[in-house]
């Protein structure tokens, strides 16, 4: 055979080689024992805003909740989906998060864009590939190692699992119980069926099923070694619960709506007939600060901004910066 021939037929299978090893390690899924998504503040709030590796990612309620990418410095938006969605979690260059077509985009084209109507998607951070893993309604969702736990709605709801590769999926527990407060290996979640404890899932060990609190337990928020929840039996005030030496004490004494939390402060609101507010105190409680009038909502936390919503105006969105300003204003884009 000619050796210009061969030589050709070499260079041919060596990209046809290249091109196959490309796809295969493009359409990989990676997966992490340690993986975990958004913070349990945030995804008590809706999930609407999730930071990784130098993005935000965000449901922009200025082009129908549809799934967008920005910088941290809130330069740079860019549209991922044409749907509404929210839980946005993420790991290893993918995003996760529950999407419908409740809000849908006006002008749909290009990459990215979404046909299919409900359920949990999972897309690469720029938007692309996105792939529909459960075909459901469905409520909460939170990645926890190799695995997304999410609820289901119909029939009474359940609390249900899968692999981030679309395999092993199965039910956790017959009750809607919340997955978003994930620490460790434990899910800590409140009983919905039987009471309405603190309980832990042990993820790493068959899901078996453990006490913590009793009680009246509300929005688990695990920080280092405590548990931060509101306690319905104390007209949901902010406690907190020491896993180290089993005690409780209460953080914060007025009636909570929702809260969220960094490693600085924690961020709440609370609403009555007279001063309904967004507040901010530090981790045990003390210098406790007005940052806004209003019965507010949907609190969410990056590594440099709060954002929130007014009740009732699901269409804004407020952001604050965390430099220390206390400067409060809509967010907008040029």
């Amino acid at each position: 055979m000619n050796k210009r021939i061969i030589i050709g037929f070499l260079i041919v299978f060596v990209i046809i080689a290249g091109i196959m090893t490309f796809y295969v390690i493009d359409s990989r899924i990676p997966m992490d024992p340690a993986d975990y998504g958004n913070s349990a503040g945030n995804l008590h709030n809706g999930g609407l805003f999730f930071e990784m590796d130098g993005k935000v990612y965000f449901s922009n309620p200025y082009d129908y909740d549809c799934l967008y990418s920005m910088n941290v410095d809130e330069t740079h938006p860019k549209r991922l989906t044409s749907m509404r969605t929210k839980y946005i979690s993420g790991a290893n260059g993918f995003l996760y998060f529950y999407m419908d077509s409740t809000k849908t985009a006006g002008k749909v084209s290009g990459l990215g864009t979404a046909t299919n109507q409900y359920g949990i998607y999972r897309c690469k951070v720029n938007g692309r590939d996105q792939v529909c893993l459960v075909r459901d309604f469905c409520g909460e969702l939170q990645l926890c190692g190799e695995y997304i736990y999410y609820q289901t709605k119909l029939d009474g709801g359940a609390l249900n699992k899968m692999r981030v590769d679309k395999t092993n999926k199965s039910v956790v527990a017959p009750e809607m119980i919340s997955p978003v407060c994930y620490s460790n290996g434990y899910i800590y979640y409140t009983g919905v069926a039987n009471d309405h404890h603190l309980h832990a899932i042990n993820t790493k060990a068959g899901d078996s099923v453990s006490d913590v609190v009793g009680g009246n337990c509300f929005f688990p928020v695990v920080h280092n070694n405590y548990i931060y929840y509101m306690n319905g039996d104390y007209n949901y005030s902010l406690w907190r619960y020491d896993m180290y030496n089993g005690t409780n004490e209460q953080i914060v004494a007025e009636r909570l709506d929702n809260f969220t939390m960094d490693d600085n402060y924690i961020y709440y609101t609370y609403s009555n007939n007279l001063n309904s507010a967004l507040k901010r105190c530090d981790l045990d409680g003390d210098d406790q600060i007005l940052l806004y009038p209003a019965v507010t909502n949907s609190l969410c936390l990056t590594s440099k901004y709060l954002y929130f919503k007014v009740y009732g105006v699901d269409d804004v969105v407020y952001h604050m910066p965390l430099d220390g300003s206390n400067q409060i204003s809509v967010l907008t884009f040029d």
